[in-house]
Order: C-alpha cells, then structure tokens, then sequence
C-alpha cells in the first residue's frame, strides 16, 4: 500500500473519533431542558428561583450541550457549516472569542436585573426574547470554548480558559449582589401564601446559579490548562500561530517590513 492511499484506506478502516463526529445525544438533551425550562414558567412568574432555573438552562445548559452534540450533520446543514468553519478559520481568534464573551456577559447581566426580572413576572410574552437572546449569546461563547464539529475553537489553552473563568465570575458578581440583600429584591414575584419568604427565594436563586455556573465552566477551565500543562498542547501554540500568520501576510512597498532582495552591486 503506497503512502499516497494510506489515510483513505485509514479513513475506510478505522471509525471517526467521538470527538470528530459528535454526540447528537448531548444536543437532545440540550433540547429537552429547554421544553422543560418553557414548560415551569407558571412557577417562574412566582418564584424568583424558578425564572433562575430558566436563566441558567437558556444561558448556560442548553447551548453548552446543544454546541457539545454538534447537532449540525444530522440535520443535514454539513455545507454551510463547513463554510461557516472556513471563514472562522481565516479571522483572528482572540478578539472574536472576546467580543463573544462582552455580549454574554452584557445579555446575562441584562435579563438579571431587577426591573427586567419584574418585567419577565408580569409579562410572560418576555419569555421569548429571552429564551432567543440567551441561546445566541450562550451559543457563540461555547464556540469558542469547546468542539462541535465540524468547528473547532482556534483559542490557546490558557485563553480559552480564561474566557470560561470570567465568563462564570460575571453570573457570580451577578448572583452575589442579590445574595447580599438582606430583604426582598423584586416586587414582581409574591410567593405569599407559598413554601418560600422573598428573602429565602433569593438566597436558593443564589446558589442555584453559583452551582451551574460552576458546573458548565470549571470543567472547561481545568481541562484546557490540565491539558495544556500535561505537554497536550504546545506551550508555544500562540507564538507559532502568529509567527505563520506574519510570514504569510503580504507586504505592502513603502510601508511595514521591506520585501527582500537582491543585494546591490
């Protein structure tokens, strides 16, 4: 067998990894939370841990599975995301994976404010924008954060977990100035006559969102410098990248680095 039929009769012989086709099961399960958060919003416009248990499945559960499962194949949109992961491949990683986290951060911290919360219990039609808003701000950080084939993020170990560290402070800082309050936040939730004081109802939110947060992002922050430390991933990935992109990039007469040649006599 020549080299040149080597990796297709590889290809042929041996299945794909886990890792290069993705778990659809993850993406059901994803799914399947999202029915679930939508089917307790009689709850949610109660209790202000019930809208949390949404806030953290739309936010944080669902995309996390939905972009782990890499739903993208079984439903036969293998063409656009082959492209979509062709133009990714051609734009600088670092300021696209930041600006993804600005946008979850400034999202999350949006639906959690007081008056927005109030708004969300009198008004269940906000229920849609929000679980919209969520998912795309929650789906574009885990992008750049974990695999989802045929994507893959192009961020070095240390970054991609520095994203997922602030990423989870920003729904602490979040949940730690409600647990703070020592009296009732919110006007638009009445569990009177329920199992939960105002007070109580907010310190559940409060660890509820601590422990998912912690849940979605830990693992991804001490996998990656894990990976990174063990001699996985190079340590020199990002100096390397940048040195391939400078030597490829054009250059310009009269401006940037001179184009070589030969010496004069």
């Amino acid at each position: 067998m020549t080299q040149r039929d080597g990796p297709p009769a590889m290809a042929r012989g041996m299945p794909r990894p886990a890792a290069a086709r993705g778990t659809p099961w993850l993406a059901a399960v994803g799914a399947a939370l999202v029915v679930a958060a939508v089917a307790v919003e009689g709850l949610a416009r109660r209790y202000v841990v019930a809208e949390s248990a949404q806030f953290v499945v739309f936010a944080m559960a669902a995309p996390a599975l939905i972009v782990l499962g890499a739903p993208g194949r079984p439903l036969h949109l293998s063409r656009a995301l082959d492209r979509l992961a062709a133009a990714r491949r051609e734009q600088t990683s670092f300021p696209r994976a930041a600006a993804f986290l600005l946008v979850f951060i400034a999202v999350s911290v949006a639906w959690r404010l007081p008056p927005v919360m109030d708004a969300l219990a009198r008004r269940p039609v906000l229920l849609l924008p929000e679980l919209v808003t969520l998912m795309a701000a929650g789906t574009g950080l885990w992008l750049e954060l974990v695999p989802s084939p045929p994507l893959a993020p192009r961020l070095p170990k240390p970054h991609c977990a520095a994203v997922a560290a602030l990423a989870m402070w920003s729904t602490w800082a979040a949940a730690y100035a409600l647990g703070m309050s020592g009296h009732g936040v919110f006007r638009g939730y009445d569990p009177a006559g329920g199992a939960l004081s105002a007070v109580a109802d907010q310190q559940i939110t409060v660890a509820l969102v601590w422990a998912a947060s912690a849940f979605c992002f830990v693992p991804v922050v001490f996998a990656t410098l894990l990976t990174w430390l063990s001699g996985g991933g190079d340590p020199d990935e990002e100096l390397q990248r940048l040195a391939r992109d400078e030597r490829q990039r054009p250059v310009v007469r009269g401006w940037g680095r001179p184009a070589r040649g030969r010496p004069g006599p």
